[in-house]
């Protein structure tokens, strides 16, 4: 017998509080749980700053900079494969 809404997600893990992020920023998906597509990824988009730095585009390089530290810190300080697999902020 249930007694009301709160006895519904008894069973259902806690969620992690927090806020939630756009989904184009929510990195956290099954497809980059494998440490190879992680280090692929950080590295192509860093790569891609030094190209704007050596082209003389400083503050395009600096963006994709950012974008990188923003992936290498989502990928490596953050990771929690459980994140990853539930698709989950």
């Amino acid at each position: 017998m249930t007694d009301g809404p709160q006895d519904k997600d008894a069973g259902a893990p806690a969620k992690k509080p927090g806020r939630r992020r756009h989904p184009a920023l929510n990195v956290r998906i099954p497809f980059f749980i494998p440490l190879w597509r992680r280090v692929l990824t950080v590295a192509l988009i860093a790569g891609w700053a030094g190209v704007e730095l050596f082209l003389g585009n400083p503050y395009w390089a600096m963006l994709a900079g950012g974008i990188g530290l923003f992936i290498a810190y989502e990928f490596f300080v953050g990771f929690d494969a459980e994140d990853f697999a539930r698709g989950e902020d």
